[in-house]
């Protein structure tokens, strides 16, 4: 992938047009109403779809889009007639056109010694509603009735594809709802590689097409996915309603936008022009914001790209310019002011100097002048008193001379004012004490002020602390995250490493060979073990010469050759791995049901004859899947293929596990409230009413397997039918739970042919067993089976299957045993508790 960088001013990128507007030029056809819009011309106009992404890297796009929009399975088997395979093909057919355009742009760069541009290639991802072929994509309204499962298996294949065939990144393109929005964002987080942009269609300047709020909807898309969302937009509206739509953003995030020309689609009457501006008359204000995408939608050409371009460069240049007088002025500015900010404070520090002698001065001056009025208050009051007892001690008969001049009279006043003196003084003393640590008015004020301001710094620093703290608990999330990440990921190492093939000791071979451990040092020595084992086998003789490693020897054509491997002469070995063996094993398996006249053997060689046509070719099929199927008989579902094959397994053996499957799938379904969910306990009761005869200890194996494969932790109580259920093309008993039923299906069977055969006399028994003695031991064993499955059971037991049952010839009954331990024999219902026996024994 190329990276794309996002951190410089100047990084904007230019992308394509109107596909289908330019694509119509060069087929003189419009895709306008075709269910599969232009995805329908990769199949017929392949150079066409090169030329029209060639007319947009040429008027200048840095990033074209693959023609996928409109493109899925489900269509193109629909309306092309083709097969799912085919379906994909075509779109790894669009990526490579794309990258074919890109090629050729390089290449006529080359010839006219120009530096070519570093064209992207984003895949085109359109919503469901594209699909529906109803103009739903532009309301969303589909939403309703759509589950998030639904459309996740919808886009997948799709996503799976483009991310293959190696797309530099993804646009999910005219998103109309949220719901959908979050299910895509998700589903890019199974591409960590991989990352791409987002942009919604909208219906006005505030809201998406389904009528949620724009910005929301994009915040909760972050949220969901902040690591692979390069950017967020608009496209296929108006582009009189971008500026409003961007303005509305409550984050910084890069901005993707490419409307349509601003011509209005009428019903019935198509494109209209509403007296629309140039596309690239808006691109030069949408420069002043976050815009690092810019394009064009509908009804947009390669000219209008042009227009772009050229708006492109010299936006950035014109802004830049602008940018860098407007800070050039504002240094200025901020020079001036900061010099006289500096005046003016060192004018202010010596205005409050001033003012606080001033201060000073005016508080000395006001005590001395309050103590005075005090002691004047005193003298006079005293004086008041000492008049009022002397007239007392007169009888009101004294003149106010005589009482003025009579020193006795005086002196008491004397007195009395010392006293009252006295008193005053240490009331003012104490009062010194007391207001000694008084704060004075100008320093409470002063620190009253650096309160405030501490309080600020305070309220700053928790407002920090809490987005610490809101981002210690997202990474912690995070952590959490990658960390069960890491664990999956630690037990499929484990799982692989038990499933992986152990090396061989080589120096053990030096013991097998002439020359001993020197002579098997110099043949080895730089050799990989592939090389390793072919020298040791061309020790060990002629017939291990690598001619008879890369091929087979043909068994003829002779009637007793099955038919399937009827070929003369050398057949190439492909070494099929053991998945692609799994693969036909179950693909022949899905075809059976089709053709159920015939045997299992013709039934092989008409499915290698309908694929492969040439007769050596089908022969090298068939002989590499024979061999690797021989290698693979440790696995339950080759041994069965294989056994039903030669005839030695029955295959209603695994009819009776798919039978099993099928059934316990369609009870947990029909519980599931929606379909989708069930809870531990209700998948325990469900399995007890389908299988009545498991035991409980059955039914706890089975409940422990579905929580090892589903990864179910211990708080967690619900299971997921599809996960549970979910049947790749290596077929559905590769699943760990198919695997179990058929675990304890064979156990089962092992237990119940044992209770038949001790009806019968024991395994030591030396006798022939006729017919109706088996009837009865079936009978007594298994008291609800019916006479159609016995006689199932009786005639596959003596392998006859077109005499009259009373005309079978008798048996041994170590050929009776090994016979039913072959075939699909399993216990109707329960044995009566009045004849239970130890079978152990026998």
């Amino acid at each position: 992938m190329i990276e794309i960088n996002l951190k410089n001013v100047e990084n904007i990128y230019v992308l394509d047009g109107g596909f289908s507007s330019q694509l119509s030029r060069h087929i003189g056809v419009s895709p306008d109403g075709d269910p599969l819009w232009t995805s329908r011309f990769l199949q017929t106009h392949s150079q066409e779809i090169v030329d029209t992404h060639l007319d947009f890297i040429r008027a200048g796009s840095d990033i074209i889009s693959t023609n996928t929009y409109q493109a899925s399975v489900g269509a193109f088997m629909k309306h092309l007639g083709i097969s799912s395979d085919e379906g994909l093909s075509l779109m790894k057919h669009a990526v490579r056109l794309a990258q074919q355009a890109r090629s050729e742009y390089i290449d006529e760069c080359k010839s006219n010694d120009l530096t070519p541009r570093n064209i992207l290639i984003a895949g085109s991802v359109g919503p469901f509603g594209a699909s529906l072929n109803d103009g739903s994509e532009y309301s969303g309204n589909y939403i309703k009735t759509i589950s998030e499962k639904h459309i996740q298996n919808w886009h997948k294949p799709r996503l799976d594809v483009l991310v293959e065939s190696g797309v530099d990144l993804i646009a999910f393109e005219t998103i109309p709802c949220e719901k959908e929005a979050l299910v895509l964002v998700n589903m890019l987080k199974e591409y960590p590689a991989t990352k791409g942009w987002i942009s919604f269609c909208c219906k006005d300047n505030m809201s998406i097409a389904h009528g949620e709020h724009f910005s929301k909807v994009v915040m909760n898309c972050l949220q969901a996915n902040p690591v692979q969302i390069l950017a967020v937009g608009i496209n296929c509206c108006s582009p009189k309603l971008v500026s409003d739509l961007i303005t509305s953003l409550e984050v910084d995030i890069p901005i993707v936008t490419y409307p349509n020309s601003g011509e209005k689609f009428i019903p019935g009457h198509g494109w209209a022009d509403d007296q629309c501006q140039p596309l690239h008359s808006f691109v030069s204000s949408w420069l002043n914001t976050n815009v690092k995408f810019i394009g064009g939608c509908c009804r947009t050409y390669c000219e209008d790209i042009a227009n772009i371009r050229r708006q492109k460069v010299f936006g950035v240049s014109v802004n830049k310019k602008k940018n860098d007088d407007k800070i050039k002025r504002l240094l200025i500015d901020n020079d001036a002011l900061r010099t006289e900010n500096l005046s003016l404070s060192f004018e202010i520090s010596k205005l409050k100097k001033d003012n606080g002698k001033l201060k000073d001065e005016n508080f000395s001056d006001y005590l001395s002048l309050m103590r005075e009025r005090d002691a004047r208050y005193t003298l006079y009051f005293e004086n008041l008193s000492l008049h009022l007892k002397l007239k007392e001690l007169d009888n009101g008969m004294s003149q106010p001379m005589a009482i003025r001049s009579d020193p006795t009279i005086l002196r008491i006043a004397l007195d009395r004012c010392r006293k009252q003196l006295s008193s005053t003084q240490s009331e003012l003393k104490s009062m010194k004490e007391e207001y000694a640590e008084t704060v004075p008015r100008r320093d409470f004020e002063h620190l009253e002020g650096e309160h405030q301001e501490l309080q600020t710094q305070v309220q700053h620093q928790l407002a920090q602390y809490e987005h610490l703290q809101s981002t210690y608990r997202k990474v912690t999330a995070h952590k959490n995250s990658i960390e069960e990440e890491l664990m999956e990921c630690r037990e499929r190492c484990r799982e692989l490493e038990r499933a992986g093939t152990p090396r061989p000791p080589w120096d053990l071979c030096a013991d097998f060979i002439g020359g001993g451990k020197k002579r098997w040092c110099q043949l080895t020595e730089g050799l990989s073990s592939r090389d390793k084992l072919r020298a040791l086998l061309k020790e060990l003789g002629p017939a291990a010469e690598s001619e008879h490693l890369e091929y087979f020897d043909g068994l003829g054509t002779d009637p007793a050759v099955p038919p399937y491997l009827r070929y003369s002469g050398r057949v190439r070995n492909l070494r099929l791995s053991r998945r692609e063996v799994r693969v036909v094993v179950n693909d022949v398996w899905r075809g059976r049901p089709h053709h159920p006249h015939l045997a299992l053997q013709d039934f092989v060689t008409k499915y290698f004859e309908d694929r492969y046509q040439q007769s050596s070719v089908r022969a090298e099929w068939a002989y590499n899947v024979c061999a690797g199927a021989e290698s693979m008989l440790d696995e339950p579902q080759v041994r069965v293929w294989w056994g039903a094959l030669h005839g030695q397994l029955s295959e209603q053996v695994y009819w009776g596990l798919r039978r099993q499957w099928d059934q316990l799938q369609q009870h947990l379904r029909r519980q599931a409230l929606d379909g989708e969910t069930i809870t531990i306990e209700e998948f325990e009761r469900v399995s007890r009413s389908i299988f009545p005869l498991k035991s409980e200890v059955d039914i706890k194996n089975l409940t422990d397997v579905v929580k090892k494969q589903l990864k179910i932790k211990l708080n967690c109580n619900e299971i997921n039918l599809d996960k549970l259920f979910y049947e790749n093309e290596e077929g559905f008993d590769r699943v760990e739970l198919a695997r179990e039923l058929f675990r304890q299906r064979q156990l089962g069977q092992d237990k119940y042919i044992r209770e038949v055969v001790a009806e019968l006399g024991g395994r030591r028994a030396q006798r022939n067993v006729t017919v109706d003695a088996l009837k009865r031991a079936f009978a007594i064993v298994d008291p609800a089976i019916d006479h159609v499955r016995m006689e199932q059971y009786i005639r596959w037991a003596f392998s006859d299957q077109s005499s009259e049952i009373s005309a079978i010839s008798p048996l041994s009954l170590q050929n009776i045993v090994v016979r039913l331990a072959a075939g699909d024999i399993e216990r109707v219902g329960p044995r009566s508790k009045g004849v239970r026996r130890n079978y152990n024994k026998h």
